[in-house]
């Protein structure tokens, strides 16, 4: 029987910008230079399906790849991040908010939804788009902290989430067939 494939990506390297909404940054240099090298990944060819969460640093980081594959992504909230709140926190501030956030699921981090909440919402999502793409390769560009969950709760790894948050680096890939992990998010 075949299997319909997902390959998570997490998107590029974001130009912070205090005046701005988290979920409308764009790229940093850095992630412009990153997004070109996704599109040149082999497992890329492969992708017959894209989908990006509500933010447009999910789809700038896979616009190089869809162009390439002639492709449109397509937008589902089910991959938005963790929801947080508008206010622009500092490196101290969003750390603490993050630490707390990835050691008690049950937290709403930054006047948001919890990770359980989160979790929730995003396996929904991960349900839709196999249920829609039965055999198809799927890529789905989405964010840090939800990757992060989602991974630690294929791999019942609650109690690494901390550490394997700050291990999944912008862009990097996990692979899930049958809610196996065949390739983990983090290296």
């Amino acid at each position: 029987m075949k299997t319909t494939p997902l390959i998570f990506l997490r998107h590029a390297n974001t130009q912070k910008d205090p005046l701005v909404n988290a979920a409308k940054w764009g790229l940093s240099e850095d992630g412009k230079q990153q997004a070109k090298n996704v599109s040149e990944m082999p497992i890329m060819n492969f992708v017959d399906m894209i989908y990006v969460s509500e933010e447009q640093k999910t789809f700038l980081t896979i616009e190089p790849l869809a162009k390439k594959l002639n492709k449109k992504p397509q937008s589902l909230s089910f991959f938005n991040e963790v929801k947080r709140g508008d206010k622009f926190l500092t490196k101290e501030e969003f750390e603490s908010e993050k630490a707390k956030q990835l050691t008690n699921l049950s937290y709403s981090a930054f006047d948001g939804e919890s990770g359980i909440e989160a979790l929730a919402r995003f396996k929904q999502g991960v349900d839709f788009v196999i249920k829609e793409n039965q055999n198809k390769n799927i890529l789905i560009v989405t964010h840090g902290t939800i990757l992060s969950i989602y991974f630690a709760n294929l791999l019942d790894a609650y109690a690494e989430l901390p550490n394997r948050w700050n291990r999944t680096d912008f862009c990097a890939i996990g692979v899930v067939e049958n809610d196996k992990v065949i390739q983990d998010i983090i290296c």
